[in-house]
C-alpha cells in the first residue's frame, strides 16, 4: 500500500503525483492543508520532522524529499522505464534533478512568495508581530530565510532579482539541451522531466511565461509535456481555484519588474 502525504499545488507533491500516474500506480493520498499548517501539526512530523511535502509511506517505510521518492518509485515499479538505459544518460538525468535540489527549487519558492503568496499571508496575519510568529515557527530553516527575505518586500527584494535572473540561466540551459532531443536526456520521457514540469509550471501560474519566448525548444517541451498522462492526471487535475486567481493576478501586476531584470541580463 502506498500512502502519500501531499498538497494540490505544492511543486513537489506535483511531480510525485505526475509519476505515479504515469506509472499507473494506484494509491491512497492524504492532503495537507499548507496554509492551516497541517504540516506542522505533531503527527506529521514524526513522519516528516521537516514539516515538509511530500512523504510516502510505503507499508511502513518512509521515503521523504520529491527527486528521492521518484527514483524510490522508479525502482518499485520498474514500468514504463523513467531512466536512460545506460549509465551516462541515468547520470545525466541526476544532474538535471540535483540542479534543483541544489538551489532551484528555492528560487521557485522565492518567484512565488515574492509575487504571489506574501498577499495571502500578510492579509492572514494582518500584523507585523503575527507575521514574525509566522515566520518563527518554520522549521526548515531554507524555506525560513527565503520567507523572511521576500515576504516584507515582495518583487524589490534584491533576493527576487536573484531568483529571476537564475531562472533566466536554467530556461537558457533547458533550450540549449532540448535543441537535440524532444527531452531533457534524450528522446523519451524520464525522472528529469517529471522533476522540472511543477517548476515550468509554477512560471507559466506565475504568467511568466515570457521568459520563454525566444526559447522555442522549451515552449514545445512544455506543450509536449502537458499531454502526457502523468501531467493530465498528477497535475492538472489538482490545479486549485484557491490559487490560479491570485497567482495570475499578482502575476500579472509583477511582469514590468521582471521584464526589467531580465532586459538587465547581460547577453
Amino acid at each position: 500500500m502506498l500512502k502519500l502525504y501531499h498538497n494540490d499545488m505544492s511543486t513537489c507533491s506535483q511531480k510525485v503525483r505526475f509519476l505515479l500516474a504515469e506509472k499507473g500506480v494506484e494509491w491512497e493520498g492524504v492532503e495537507l492543508d499548507l496554509r492551516g499548517g497541517d504540516q506542522q501539526r505533531p503527527e506529521f512530523l514524526k513522519i516528516h520532522p521537516k514539516g515538509l511535502v511530500p512523504a510516502l509511506d510505503h507499508d511502513g517505510n518512509i521515503v521523504v524529499e520529491s527527486n528521492i521518492i521518484i527514483e524510490y518509485l522508479n525502482d518499485v515499479y520498474p514500468e514504463p522505464p523513467l531512466l536512460p538505459a545506460d549509465p551516462a544518460g541515468r547520470a545525466k538525468a541526476r544532474w538535471w534533478m540535483k540542479k534543483l535540489d541544489d538551489g532551484m527549487h528555492l528560487e521557485v519558492a522565492v518567484l512565488s512568495f515574492a509575487i504571489a503568496f506574501r498577499h495571502q499571508l500578510i492579509k492572514a496575519c494582518g500584523s507585523d508581530e503575527a507575521l514574525e510568529k509566522h515566520f518563527a515557527g518554520i522549521i526548515d530553516p531554507y524555506i525560513q530565510e527565503v520567507q523572511r527575505q521576500v515576504v516584507p518586500h515582495g518583487v524589490d527584494s534584491p533576493r527576487f532579482v536573484q531568483a529571476v535572473q537564475q531562472y533566466e540561466k536554467l530556461l537558457s540551459e533547458m533550450n540549449e539541451a532540448l535543441a537535440s532531443h524532444q527531452w531533457l536526456v534524450g528522446d523519451s520521457l524520464s525522472l528529469a522531466d517529471i522533476a522540472y514540469s511543477p517548476y515550468v509550471t509554477r512560471l507559466d501560474h506565475l504568467c511568466l511565461q515570457g521568459m520563454w519566448d525566444d526559447k522555442p525548444h522549451v515552449a514545445d517541451w512544455y506543450s509536449r509535456l502537458a499531454q502526457t498522462k502523468g501531467y493530465r492526471e498528477g497535475v492538472t487535475n489538482w490545479f486549485s481555484d484557491k490559487y490560479l486567481p491570485l497567482m495570475n493576478k499578482a502575476g500579472l501586476e509583477a511582469l514590468p519588474r521582471v521584464a526589467e531584470i531580465t532586459d538587465s541580463i547581460p547577453n
